[in-house]
């Protein structure tokens, strides 16, 4: 590159931009996921069929090609018609990443919690406190989600290493972070085009971001 830059220094904090659109996907995603979960499954009726549809529809889409699509419209639209510096260019995909990921990211959540309050509902503890009057906000939040909160932690918990894998793809194909902001999908495209002279580059990058994402997920798997 001849920048003068210290590639050790850039690939140890190429980790940070990667961990916070994973966790802060993963926690947007969540959220939204029970929520709609939660509601598809205890109401039931055109509630449940809208939200199924929903639901159904996201799944069917080409999410990949998708996005790639719609970075860059996001990027111009927010844009406007002045010309942008690197590094406002760098915050804004960095937000859009963050939006695009769990916008994309909440109908796997949602279909669990769907399908696990269907079969609570009907749970004696549930019809005991719609028997006695129990407002529906307090049955959902104090009966019935405290119940999911396993299957919810678990889902959280593998979605933030496929969300990181989902940065670096898209970093890698220039529809992610760009310069100058540090990342290791960004730094293994420009590393494979002087792979030849210097390999060293690349590997740092590929072997970290195999490590992370293996790590997420054992602990995914542990709290499993």
């Amino acid at each position: 590159m001849r920048l003068g830059r210290d590639l050790f220094a850039r690939w140890a904090i190429g980790a940070r931009p990667s961990l916070i659109i994973g966790f802060v996907a993963a926690a947007a995603s969540t959220i939204i996921g029970v929520t709609l979960g939660l509601i598809a499954g205890y109401l039931g009726g055109v509630a449940d069929k809208v939200i199924s549809w929903i639901i159904d529809f996201f799944l069917s889409l080409p999410i990949l090609l998708l996005v790639l699509a719609i970075v860059p419209i996001m990027q111009k639209s927010l844009a406007g018609s002045g010309d942008l510096t690197p590094d406002e260019t760098s915050r804004i995909r960095f937000m859009v990443l963050i939006v695009i990921l769990f916008v994309f990211g909440w109908m796997g959540l949602a279909r669990l919690v769907r399908g696990e309050v269907k079969s609570l509902r009907e749970r004696e503890f549930v019809q005991a406190a719609r028997a006695i009057g129990v407002p529906t906000r307090a049955i959902l939040f104090r009966e019935i989600l405290p119940n999911l909160v396993g299957p919810i932690i678990v889902s959280a918990s593998i979605s933030v290493p496929a969300y990181i894998t989902y940065e670096a793809t898209l970093s890698y194909l220039g529809a992610g972070l760009v310069e100058p902001t540090a990342s290791w999908g960004r730094t293994i495209a420009d590393a494979q085009n002087l792979f030849a002279t210097y390999p060293l580059w690349l590997w740092p990058s590929v072997i970290g971001l195999s490590l992370l994402v293996l790590a997420l997920s054992l602990l995914g798997d542990s709290i499993r």
